[in-house]
């Protein structure tokens, strides 16, 4: 008896139902939309290793108090952004904080090909600008759009209105909702990243007596900023113990502090983990995050370095690879891990080797 053999069946008719909406369709959805999948990273070995590995398409929200790092680690992720191919950056300055200084210490590429800022506090313009370049991008540019800050802009309406009537209405909000409805898909489909500054206000409403945290982050666009975004990072306020000096309990010369982030959302399963990363002062040229004190603190973690007492002792595996890789010779004990950090600054070939070193285990992860 011959056995039957199937002939290959047509698609089901559903199927071909589906595909054929999504093509007589294609301007409501970003179905035939090619994958624009990167990582972008903050410049700390410590917040890319718990953010896994940086930021992606998509919105990112970054609020905290005053001097927090807002607008520096937007900067480090622009920086590091600028290295895409076909990469621009929009800076939205509503507000008067960003300085040349500010973009020199961060190491910013201001060629108009790489940085395009954008002056403006009236909320319509900002926009209606961004969602112009999002959907009319010929040249398939990739966007990081910067707003700093969504607190300093003002709806056209209100401009004309006293201010006593003016915070009266939730303009702000309603145009934020509507925006965060209308483009965040758009961001993260079409491989643009939309990283939106905002404050964190204090809510003076609390019973002094009631625990809690004081502080709120529903600042300038209302709970559509908490839900649309992929993160929230919070920055913690800065105290005496946060300052890294020559000597002990802030004493001596000052020669940077660590910046403390809270995920308030995460994209990762890390909502609620603080990361405190360092920061160098004087540096120019994006290397204000203190690389040195990191490369060390990445050792101990990697178990390639263990600290007995007053001694850092290095891997004997990791000196030999340093020979062979480099032909330097790396010092095996070290006397406390400051020490072994200004060994790394007097010795920069072995301390840019080794962070590039975590830089590709954190790639490969």
């Amino acid at each position: 008896m011959k056995k039957k053999t199937k002939t290959p069946s047509s698609k089901r008719p559903h199927i071909e139902q589906i595909n054929q909406y999504l093509k007589d369709n294609k301007g409501d959805h970003f179905n035939f939309e090619e994958e624009r999948e990167y990582t972008v990273s903050s410049g700390s070995l410590k917040l890319d290793i718990e953010m896994g590995g940086g930021i992606k398409p998509g919105v990112i929200r970054a609020c905290g108090v005053t001097e927090g790092g807002k607008t520096s680690c937007a900067l480090s992720f622009a920086k590091n952004f600028q290295k895409i191919p076909n990469s621009c950056v929009l800076y939205v300055k509503a507000e008067g904080r960003l300085t040349d200084d500010m973009i020199e210490r961060a190491g910013i590429d201001t060629s108009e090909e790489k940085w395009q800022p954008i002056k403006s506090n009236v909320f319509e313009t900002v926009i209606d600008f961004i969602r112009h370049m999002v959907h009319h991008n010929e040249e398939d540019v990739r966007y990081m759009v910067i707003i700093d800050s969504m607190d300093a802009l003002v709806p056209r309406g209100d401009l004309e209105k006293g201010s006593d009537e003016a915070l009266k209405v939730a303009g702000g909000s309603l145009l934020t909702s509507d925006f965060l409805r209308r483009m965040a898909l758009s961001f993260a489909s079409k491989g643009h990243i939309c990283y939106v500054i905002s404050q964190v206000r204090t809510n003076i409403k609390i019973n002094p007596y009631e625990k809690g945290d004081p502080k709120v982050t529903n600042a300038s666009g209302g709970n559509a900023l908490l839900h649309y975004s992929d993160w929230i990072l919070e920055f913690q306020p800065r105290f005496g113990k946060d300052v890294i000096s020559t000597q002990p309990n802030g004493k001596g010369d000052i020669l940077g502090h660590w910046c403390k982030v809270v995920f308030r959302k995460s994209a990762n399963e890390k909502t609620g983990v603080e990361v405190k990363y360092p920061i160098r002062y004087g540096r120019t040229g994006g290397k204000s995050i203190w690389a040195e004190y990191e490369v060390v603190e990445m050792l101990q973690m990697f178990d390639m370095a263990q600290a007995k007492g007053a001694w850092v002792t290095i891997n004997d595996e990791i000196i030999d690879e340093v020979k062979e890789k480099l032909n330097l010779e790396f010092k095996k004990q070290h006397q406390g891990v400051d020490n072994l950090r200004k060994y790394f600054e007097e010795n920069k070939e072995i301390g840019k080797y080794l962070f590039n070193k975590f830089r590709e285990v954190l790639k490969k992860a």
